[in-house]
């Protein structure tokens, strides 16, 4: 019986590793089982697969066997999935986004932003004086804004993952102790690795285009939304540079070092206190230990300043005929953090309780 695995993705990631898949399920393999995978086109059965394969690569392959591994990881048919709305879209519809000439433009924007952000000072964002309108319309504005912006931040993963021709599929997540939209793109190892680093900055591309754009509007008149805008997606680019979680930058690091399983590595070597580990593992380990106090750096220089701004200008509203207005900024902003703290508390009972029960 002729065996017909064309259907699979097979790219080389480094040496003697290759990633074949069938859009959904990757795996992980070394050269010579690429090589299988290529004379198994439909055109052998498995025996003569396996005596091409060894006379190619001097390397006799149990293929029967090769092939019993794959159907039992789910590769040996492609996936069933149910269409989504991202399918729609071609990789033609979306490629100029990412071509030189698009890169030449963001570029050129960025130039500008700088020598605006040089020549005002006032260009550059204030949480003092971020505040606009009363206290109620800015918490409503920048609650909504940052949604919004974090939806248009994902987006530009999806237009990236369609312009590679990867499906995309854009869910609600957590981090730590954050809740997060993520969009999943798990057929990005089915494209060279050079390739994946769009997919995973395209983000912080869409929030570095939209910070330069508003400097560039600030620059030429004081527009809030503009300055609103502009903080929201500075933050959203530091936010993903915390990469002792699951961000962007992550992604990227991992790919660039070739490791897998980067952050599932670093937590091994870091329970067993130390031992054999490759250099990118035990570098990325450092990142994991020192995580928290980057979320706290985070947590201090953006989350703690905008809270406090908001609250001062209730308060000021307050202290005048501010009405009811003030009152439910303060039970908004209330809400939020009773929120955060339930989540976090939630999340320390249930560590310490796994400790426990693995302890006993």
């Amino acid at each position: 019986m002729r065996t017909d695995l064309s259907f699979l993705s097979v790219v080389a990631d480094g040496p003697d590793d290759y990633v074949i898949g069938n859009g959904e399920t990757f795996v992980h393999v070394p050269e010579v089982a690429a090589a299988v995978v290529a004379a198994l086109d439909g055109t052998r059965t498995a025996a003569e697969a396996r005596a091409r394969v060894l006379a190619d690569r001097g390397v006799d392959v149990d293929v029967e066997a090769f092939v019993s591994g794959l159907d039992g990881a789910g590769l040996l048919s492609p996936p069933r999935r149910p269409p989504n709305v991202w399918d729609r879209i071609r990789p033609g519809h979306v490629a100029w986004l990412f071509s030189r000439p698009a890169d030449a433009a963001l570029l050129l924007l960025t130039g500008c932003a700088i020598a605006a952000a040089l020549t005002r000072p006032g260009v550059l964002p204030d949480p003092a004086t971020l505040v606009w309108a009363d206290s109620l319309a800015f918490t409503l504005a920048f609650a909504a804004g940052s949604w919004l912006l974090v939806l248009v931040h994902e987006l530009g993963h999806i237009a990236a993952a369609r312009s590679l021709g990867v499906r995309a599929e854009l869910s609600l997540g957590t981090r730590m102790q954050f809740l997060v939209v993520q969009t999943r793109i798990t057929g990005v190892w089915a494209v060279p690795r050079r390739a994946r680093y769009r997919a995973y900055l395209a983000g912080m591309r869409v929030d570095w285009l939209l910070a330069c754009a508003c400097a560039c509007v600030l620059a030429v008149t004081d527009a809030p939304v503009a300055r609103l805008v502009m903080v929201i997606c500075l933050a959203q680019i530091a936010w993903q540079f915390l990469f002792f979680m699951r961000t962007d930058v992550y992604y990227a690091v991992a790919n660039a070092t070739g490791e897998k399983n980067l952050m599932a590595d670093a937590r091994a070597y870091l329970r067993r206190r130390g031992g054999q580990a490759r250099r990118a593992v035990r570098v990325y380990a450092w990142f994991l230990v020192a995580g928290r106090v980057l979320g706290l750096a985070f947590f201090a220089c953006y989350t703690v300043p905008v809270t406090v701004a908001i609250c001062r200008r209730s308060l000021e509203e307050l202290a005048g005929p501010g009405g009811w207005r003030p009152v439910a900024t303060l039970a908004v902003v209330a809400a939020g953090w009773l929120l955060y703290l339930g989540v976090l508390l939630r999340r320390l009972i249930r560590t310490r309780s796994t400790a426990t029960n693995s302890g006993e």
